[in-house]
């Protein structure tokens, strides 16, 4: 009896160990396999080019959300000049279509860059939302060049209309100017001291409403961000717009101008008495003091005072208080 049992448990002994080893040695072969797969996809994702994609995409983003808010934007100040058989629906429509460009451009950008699209809401974010500033001057020559390319865009969809407004002879000013329709100009009664404050008010305006939606510990708008940032621009060019042409953007400003003086010539930069910097430097000033005053006044469990002593700063504040 014993002779015959010892084979069978030597068999059944020997058929276990030799599925462990398959076992062992199919795990082996996927674990190898998983190894290479692994060091090829990190050997791609060291390649220069891949590097470089992946430091571009943002700036990228930035430059192609921006170029999409001055397209339409652009587009939209065209119909508003070429349309003077009913200039009130016109200045309607102009106001939506910046708005509507704006949260288009988000909505492009805002996944991969954040969707700032404004050099003056850059530097607020720089100084009071963590964004490097290392990273700003990419992210501003990045909002610079894609309001170029809107503007030229948005040209080359209207020359054609504007041929028979203008006579074929482009203008800066008068009755038959549309040098307006891409670098912002105050009206010819208004002063650059008076553009100058009407411009930082509505870009300080525009600051805050962007940071109050973004505002975790505030009242955000979450996923629908990109329509209340949109329907806010929109607000402000219906409310306080109309002296300046409410740019509040150094960028969509000065961006197509330069386009501009391709066809216009480079009076678009002396014309109302030197005006272009104004457009420039009034956004970055009214930017800044509406940060201030966000961060400063509008608290929102920002910071939770324990005692006479001490503050304890919320998670998401985006200033810490010691």
């Amino acid at each position: 009896m014993s002779t015959s049992v010892t084979p069978i448990r030597h068999s059944s002994e020997g058929k276990v160990t030799h599925r462990s080893v398959s076992a062992r040695k199919t795990h082996s072969t996927r674990r190898t396999s998983e190894e290479i797969e692994y060091a090829s996809q990190k050997q791609i994702k060291n390649t220069y080019i891949n590097r470089m994609r992946i430091f571009m995409a943002p700036y990228f983003a930035e430059f192609l959300g921006t170029a999409v808010f001055v397209l339409m934007g652009c587009g939209a100040n065209l119909t508003y000049t070429v349309m003077t058989t009913n200039a009130q629906s016109a200045w309607l429509g102009n106001a939506f279509g910046w708005g509507f460009g704006l949260i288009l451009g988000i909505f492009v950008a805002g996944g991969v860059s954040g969707a700032m699209l404004n050099p003056a809401v850059t530097i607020a974010f720089a100084g009071y939302r963590g964004l490097p500033w290392i990273q700003v001057p990419f992210y501003i020559l990045a909002e610079f060049a894609g309001a170029f390319v809107g503007a030229l865009l948005a040209y080359a969809c209207f020359a054609h209309s504007l041929d028979p407004f203008d006579g074929y002879h482009r203008q800066i000013g008068g009755p038959f100017g549309s040098a307006g329709a891409f670098g912002n100009f105050a009206r010819p009664f208004i002063g650059n001291g008076a553009a100058f404050l009407s411009e930082a008010v509505g870009t300080g305006l525009l600051v805050i409403g962007i940071l109050a939606i973004t505002d975790m510990n505030n009242f955000p708008a979450r996923s629908s961000t990109p329509l209340a940032i949109g329907f806010l621009l929109t607000g402000l060019a219906l409310s306080i717009g109309y002296p300046t042409g409410y740019s509040y953007n150094p960028a969509r400003d000065l961006g197509p101008r330069c386009a501009a003086a391709i066809w216009y010539g480079p009076g678009v930069f002396t014309y109302h008495g030197s005006y272009t910097w104004v457009p420039v430097a009034a956004p970055f000033a009214g930017s800044i003091v509406g940060a201030t005053v966000y961060e400063l006044f509008i608290v929102s469990k920002r910071a939770v005072i324990v005692d006479d002593d001490s503050y304890v700063a919320s998670e998401h504040s985006s200033i810490s208080l010691e």
